[in-house]
């Protein structure tokens, strides 16, 4: 049975859920049998909310730990990580742009919106035509209905969600369509021998921002030789660049171009991993579909609204999907406050990126053992339809979630002194690298 070490709150007795949620997600996902029962939880943190984030977090937590053959999972540091807590010399990295938020509408509902990438908040203004300002925004969405502006700003190509409740949620066609999807999709793309275990995991991390990036963070703190590969005309977050940078080497290659793209096509060749977090076809766009998945490799997949449904692809973050799906409005209502309250963390992004972590893990060592060729998916949107089905919404008292100093850590970095949690399991071989500071290649 999963036990307590120390410091459970009083009146918290979810160790048979969470056991047997750990056990209902492992069994999604071919592999070794794992010691579920020999978990040991130490710590006190948890998370305020309206949905069961306590049982989601530490379900996908817990698996990555047994992963990779750890026995204790430290509640304390998993709050830290998913705060995102981030300091440098000293500083808070600020982890959302001005723009980025909720906004009144004229029928008088609500509307976020995404502007942490400078284009997206770029795009906004220019649709509203006003000055680059809360005040200004505001006041120029008060003249649009939330749907009409919603639907606009999708077909400008930028982040924007109406909150909707949950009961408007289920009625929407997309939500039908995705509804009974599993949480982790895994298919066999081909036959294939088994690949040696003999040296480091390679592990191609193509992916941005927080779901993929704690995956490929997860996997350089078990050992995996990480290298992140994107392109110098991608924008970036710095919050992100910074929390889930850790262990990891950062190259550029931008398949768009010949170069780029013979040299990513060479770098995917001896890939053991391969993570996909960025827009479903992306990639096959530029060449490096399934059908170019070397025998052997895994690959996971990450998306935010999935792969099926009208809404198949589109553009999303965690409190996008959070907005979006009712649960924001869920937890105004079982809050009993006024205004949106979302979860206390991006806990679908880090679920998702944890669960992620966790496929990688097991699939390769089933692969080194039965052979054959791998495909895992996963969305955000997978992940909140399983945070809703552990529970809730149930009244609540929200509260700011923060970071324990003993969760922390301070590191010597290009950027500064970059103060972070400390890994779940394992352990890193560096602090964050600068974007494109590494080589294009493998290191053994």
């Amino acid at each position: 049975m999963v036990s307590l070490e120390v410091g459970e709150p009083t009146g918290y007795n979810r160790c048979m859920d969470l056991e047997a949620s750990m056990h209902r997600v492992a069994d999604l996902v071919p592999g070794p049998a794992l010691a579920i029962d020999r978990l040991e939880l130490s710590g006190a943190s948890t998370f305020p909310s309206a949905f069961d984030v306590d049982l989601a977090a530490r379900t996908c937590a817990g698996l990555a730990v047994l992963a990779d053959g750890g026995t204790t999972l430290d509640l304390d540091r998993l709050m830290a990580l998913l705060v995102t807590h981030v300091e440098v010399d000293g500083g808070a990295v600020p982890a959302w742009a001005d723009l980025s938020g909720y906004y009144d509408t004229a029928d008088g509902g609500h509307i976020q919106l995404h502007c942490n990438f400078p284009h997206h908040a770029a795009g906004v203004v220019h649709r509203l035509g006003c000055d680059a300002n809360r005040p200004a925004v505001q006041h120029a969405i008060l003249d649009w209905n939330a749907d009409e502006l919603e639907a606009q700003l999708i077909d400008d190509g930028m982040i924007a969600a109406r909150l909707r409740t949950m009961n408007e949620w289920t009625r929407h066609p997309h939500a039908r369509a995705t509804g009974g999807l599993p949480l982790i999709d895994i298919e066999q793309l081909g036959d294939a021998p088994p690949r040696p275990t003999g040296r480091r995991d390679r592990v191609l991390d193509c992916s941005r921002v927080l779901a993929g990036p704690i995956a490929g963070m997860t996997l350089a703190a078990q050992g995996c030789d990480v290298l992140r590969v994107g392109a110098a005309h991608l924008p970036s977050v710095d919050v992100g660049v910074l929390a889930t940078g850790f262990g990891k080497r950062n190259a550029f290659a931008d398949v768009t171009t010949d170069d780029g793209s013979q040299r990513f096509g060479a770098l995917l060749d001896d890939a053991d991993v391969w993570i996909d977090a960025y827009r479903p076809g992306a990639f096959e766009r530029a060449g490096f579909g399934l059908d170019r998945v070397p025998p052997g490799a895994v690959v996971v997949q990450i998306s935010a609204f999935d792969w099926v449904g009208p809404w198949a692809g589109r553009r999303g973050f965690d409190s996008i999907v959070q907005s979006t799906t009712g649960i924001v409005d869920a937890g105004r209502v079982a809050s009993g406050r006024d205004g949106p309250t979302p979860l206390p963390v991006q806990a679908l992004d880090y679920c998702t990126g944890l669960l992620a972590a966790f496929t990688a893990m097991r699939l390769r060592r089933h692969q080194a053992a039965h052979g054959g060729t791998w495909l895992a998916r996963l969305s955000l949107l997978r992940a909140r339809n399983w945070l809703v089905s552990l529970g809730g919404p149930e009244p609540f008292q929200p509260e700011v979630a923060r970071a324990l100093p003993s969760a922390l850590h301070t590191v010597d970095t290009p950027f500064g002194r970059v103060t972070a949690a400390r890994p779940i399991l394992g352990a890193w071989s560096s602090g964050p690298q600068p974007l494109g500071s590494a080589e294009p290649a493998w290191l053994d």
